[in-house]
């Protein structure tokens, strides 16, 4: 059996790695019950595509107010409020793990969400995973890159093949992959200072 950590360092060969002067960190944040080893396995990709130091941070709850028996289902939004609050100074990024399906209002569900101003972004397993261990780590480290572009300001794309294209479906998702187009490439370069 293939480990979920294996397949996502294979694909760092297929990230954009943006060199820098002084790494600030990206903190991965385990939610509730998600599994440590999956939110660790991010790093070697995350690495290689934002040039940061990545560390997994303690996890924390899922905030009781996120949840909508109705829809069982968390609010995403909720989510990113406690992200913010649980953010330190020296983290350039944060980013939530969960593994419960999220929505916003008027949406069924989202893959995740990112709040650009506050440096914060949550993104959740649930509806990546499948029995093909490489298809679920490209997944994960797809919806991680997509909501942390988000985190820089960086809006969707009209190329299906860049990792900030909307997906409203897991091909979609598949077929865009983790590497940022030429435009989104240079405007994550920009934002960041590089």
């Amino acid at each position: 059996m293939i480990s979920f950590g294996l397949i996502l360092a294979s694909a760092c060969s297929f990230a954009v790695a943006h060199p820098t002067t002084a790494p600030r960190a990206i903190a991965l944040v385990p939610l509730g019950e998600a599994p440590a080893a999956e939110v660790g396995a991010l790093s070697p990709i995350l690495r290689a595509t934002f040039g940061a130091e990545i560390l997994v941070a303690p996890a924390i709850p899922l905030p009781q107010d996120s949840y909508d028996a109705s829809r069982r289902q968390y609010r995403s939004a909720a989510i990113l409020n406690v992200l913010s609050r649980a953010r330190r100074p020296e983290w350039e990024r944060a980013l939530g793990v969960a593994d419960v399906d999220l929505f916003v209002p008027d949406l069924n569900f989202v893959f995740g969400e990112a709040d650009s101003r506050r440096g914060v972004a949550v993104f959740s397993l649930a509806r990546l995973r499948t029995s093909d261990e490489a298809l679920f780590a490209r997944r994960a480290a797809t919806e991680a890159i997509h909501e942390l572009g988000h985190t820089w300001g960086l809006s969707h794309c009209t190329d299906p093949h860049c990792v900030m294209w909307f997906s409203n479906t897991l091909s979609e998702s598949d077929r865009k992959g983790t590497r940022f187009c030429p435009r989104h490439e240079e405007e994550l370069a920009r934002a960041r200072g590089r």
